[in-house]
């Protein structure tokens, strides 16, 4: 999938919003018509595959937080001190820029998505460990967290300004603001709201600090 969206954005120039979310519902509708829209249980023989969810590294930190900082910290170090980290913000403050300074542009979009397919399975692995059972929809509106963090975190919707520790503040807050917000008995309806709202003001306050 992380193949098919990098190519067809990169080489097609189709926005890559409307790729990836088309291309998302493709495969929740094949999820769903292949398992008939039932949750596939893992059995508690898996104890190894269930321990990537629930366990925990010493009986102290959780596998889920041990692996999302062992990859942020990957994550930052592609980023900010490699040349192929360097290449993605040229390519994020301009394209035709970056290409025309022989920045491999195409190979590096396609890169990068196929990095955030693998990234989305591991995410999977480690939520269907939780739940002890693969179901299509329960991922439904983690796309919109996901946003959340990165906008919240700092990074600028016309590319060229982002960092990964910042992105993992901005899921720290948005965890923080969900947990909040279920504790305060909020409607989950509301929160939908809540977070487009913080979506919006994190948006409109990068427009302000670009004039």
């Amino acid at each position: 999938i992380g193949l098919f969206n990098g190519l067809s954005a990169a080489k097609t120039r189709m926005p890559p919003f409307i790729i990836t979310l088309a291309t998302m519902q493709i495969a929740r509708g094949l999820a769903l018509r292949f398992n008939q829209g039932r949750p596939m249980i893992v059995p508690d023989s898996q104890t190894a595959f269930l321990a990537i969810g629930n366990g925990r590294f010493w009986g102290i930190v959780p596998y889920p937080v041990l692996i999302m900082l062992i990859l942020f910290a990957i994550g930052a170090v592609i980023l900010h001190g490699t040349l192929f980290g360097r290449h993605l913000y040229a390519i994020g403050g301009n394209r035709l820029a970056a290409q025309l300074s022989g920045v491999p542009v195409i190979r590096r979009e396609t890169v990068v998505y196929i990095l955030c397919a693998l990234m989305a399975g591991v995410a999977g692995l480690i939520h269907a460990s939780q739940l002890y059972s693969a179901e299509p929809a329960s991922g439904e509106g983690f796309e919109l967290d996901a946003i959340a963090a990165v906008v919240v975190g700092g990074t600028s919707f016309t590319g060229g300004i982002g960092t990964v520790h910042g992105t993992l503040i901005g899921a720290i807050i948005i965890g923080i603001l969900d947990k909040g917000l279920n504790q305060a008995g909020v409607h989950f309806s509301l929160q939908y709201v809540v977070k487009g709202l913080v979506i919006l003001g994190a948006v409109y306050l990068d427009v302000m600090r670009r004039r």
